[in-house]
């Protein structure tokens, strides 16, 4: 379970995560016999059973998913112009004033 360098891996500390938590809903797929092989070869490479290698593969996967799609991406020209936006010094119309008086 250990590397040759004494620290866990990547995805047995993702396992042993994983395992702290109560399961209670299940995900079945059905793979070919070579899909089989080459996922458990990985997970013995790796220390870890068939499901726990899945598992921490799985949510590796849905993190960088979700963070990807919540990440704002801008192109070149528009990061330029966000950055003008924020570097022109505007001064506070009438509204802004108020609403700074008011504490919003």
């Amino acid at each position: 379970m250990w590397t040759n360098a004494g620290q866990i891996t990547y995805y047995q500390n993702m396992a042993r995560t994983a395992n702290l938590n109560p399961k209670e809903e299940r995900i079945e797929l059905r793979v070919s016999n070579e899909q089989k092989s080459i996922i458990e070869k990985a997970a013995n490479i790796n220390g870890l059973s068939l499901s726990s290698y899945m598992l921490s593969q799985a949510l590796q996967s849905a993190r960088i998913d979700i963070e990807n799609s919540e990440m704002i991406k801008l192109t070149d020209k528009d990061r330029n112009l966000f950055l003008k936006s924020i570097e022109k010094k505007i001064k506070p119309n009438k509204a802004l004033k108020q609403a700074m008086k008011r504490g919003y």
